[in-house]
């Protein structure tokens, strides 16, 4: 009995005396990051940061918090007496992405020039890839090409050889409405992938309301259409250290 009152005045005279610990969390480039956890490991009170990665939470001193940001190596800070009654900054640094090891089999000479030529064209293609992304790129879509004016009606013209079908797409909007449903269709499609990759409670933590989600994505990826090659190379990184970075715009329109 005497134990259980004991721990009662201790706790109550902990949450007493205990401060209100503020500071703010930047990225190794002194950039703040929002919506970071703030996890007091001896009360388990937890806050988040701001837009601007302000915090605040209560705690004394001596005591341990630790801050947890998706695709941020996790970090702690043990409070000083000082750092209680002073606003303190920390810094969280970006978690390194391996990248699988992509294998390229060694390719043998037959002796057939012909043969030994196409197989030398394809090594290199597989090279320049790896060099380039690190991973092989998705199958593209099968899709119709839209007609073009340049290539199908004016150089037709010039060497005579009409394409009836290319001139009627032309006149008709059809192909300008293809090019049309392909970027709605690809748009859509990056949207998705965004969403399987991050989740939900990604965004929601970043104040972005469920309903908003597919709003603030299409918004990002109209002002920073370099997004759309991030996701073609399966870049998760990169795609969501660009939408931190319009994040703030979307917010204050």
């Amino acid at each position: 009995m005497v134990r259980i009152l004991l721990l009662l005045v201790l706790s109550f005279y902990t949450s007493l005396f205990s401060q209100k610990v503020s500071g703010t969390v930047t990225d190794e480039d002194q950039n703040p990051i929002p919506a970071v956890l703030v996890f007091n490991m001896k009360t388990e009170e937890k806050s988040y940061t701001n837009l601007n990665g302000e915090f605040s939470i209560d705690a004394n001193a001596k005591d341990e918090l630790r801050f947890v940001r998706q695709g941020f190596e996790r970090s702690s800070k043990l409070l000083t007496s000082q750092e209680v009654y002073t606003p303190f900054s920390i810094t969280i640094f970006r978690t390194v992405q391996e990248i699988e090891e992509v294998k390229v089999p060694a390719v043998r000479l037959t002796g057939d020039l012909n043969k030994d030529s196409r197989n030398l064209a394809k090594f290199d293609k597989v090279a320049n890839l790896q060099r380039e992304v690190g991973v092989p790129e998705p199958p593209e879509k099968p899709r119709e090409t839209p007609s073009d004016f340049k290539n199908d009606v004016l150089v037709a013209l010039l060497g005579l050889s009409l394409k009836p079908q290319a001139i009627y797409n032309l006149i008709s909007g059809d192909a300008r409405r293809k090019k049309a449903q392909y970027r709605y269709d690809d748009l859509q499609d990056n949207i998705l992938w965004i969403k399987g990759k991050v989740g939900e409670e990604y965004f929601i933590k970043m104040e972005i309301p469920k309903e908003k989600i597919s709003e603030f994505l299409q918004f990002s990826l109209g002002i920073k259409p370099e997004i759309n090659k991030y996701i073609k190379s399966q870049n998760r990184s990169k795609v969501l250290f660009i939408l931190e970075d319009t994040l703030p715009e979307y917010l204050n329109r």
